[in-house]
């Protein structure tokens, strides 16, 4: 059986790392922005604002104050309730390497700044929610970082940081494993990082060109240690 010593907390984001949310997210400005009476950037714009908290893409990209930026963040997830969290596909690889990471004993948890009842509800239905121990999502005030969410699942965990490890798809992720102080791997397939040497650049310790390397590497990570 393949095991993974190195890392026995395996922390995955979500949007363009687990799933291809894309479609949902893109609808889900666009009709935020028609709401708020702002133009909206299109594809440009979206891809600066995946990956980051909601109440910060408000009021920096678009400029927004406080108090406008949580009306804005209301509007999305309203969209996001009724529609955004059904415009969203798995990636290919993806569950065959959440089945072998639990099988080699690890520890799985989700790290996302969508709020948590959203994460859970598209998690089951896109058949993996039974994969993870824990789904760690944004609370109601908006106020936890991705820092936050990697540790309250290195809690649940019983992990240390040197045992725990971030998959993301974006600076922001490797931001937020920085942060907390653990290793971070990150993926080139999704909306963030196009190359190796850009992902690198951002403190990725391991480097992931599809879904199914994420297994390969961390499993070679353990077997490296017991060697």
């Amino acid at each position: 059986m393949e095991k993974c010593n190195w890392y026995k907390c395996v922390l995955f984001d979500m949007d363009g790392t687990l799933v291809n949310s894309y479609e949902g997210i893109f609808h889900a400005y666009r009709w935020t922005m028609e709401q708020m009476g702002q133009d909206f950037g299109g594809d440009d714009f979206v891809r600066r604002a995946i990956g980051a908290p909601l109440i910060w893409v408000f009021e920096n990209l678009c400029g927004m104050d406080r108090a406008g930026a949580e009306a804005a963040a209301a509007c999305y997830r309203t969209y996001y309730a009724e529609k955004g969290k059904l415009q969203a596909s798995v990636y290919d690889g993806v569950e065959k390497t959440l089945r072998r990471l639990k099988e080699a004993g690890c520890f799985l948890g989700v790290a996302t700044l969508k709020k948590d009842i959203f994460a859970k509800e598209m998690l089951d239905a896109l058949g993996l929610l039974s994969y993870f121990d824990m789904v760690s999502g944004m609370d109601a005030d908006d106020s936890l970082t991705k820092a936050d969410l990697i540790r309250r699942c290195m809690q649940a965990a019983m992990s240390e940081k040197k045992e725990t490890i971030l998959v993301g798809d974006s600076a922001f992720d490797a931001a937020g494993a920085r942060e907390a102080g653990t290793a971070f791997l990150a993926v080139t397939y999704g909306f963030g990082f196009q190359d190796p040497e850009q992902a690198k650049e951002a403190g990725a310790v391991l480097v992931a060109e599809t879904a199914g390397e994420i297994a390969d590497l961390l499993c070679r990570a353990g077997k490296d240690v017991e060697g």
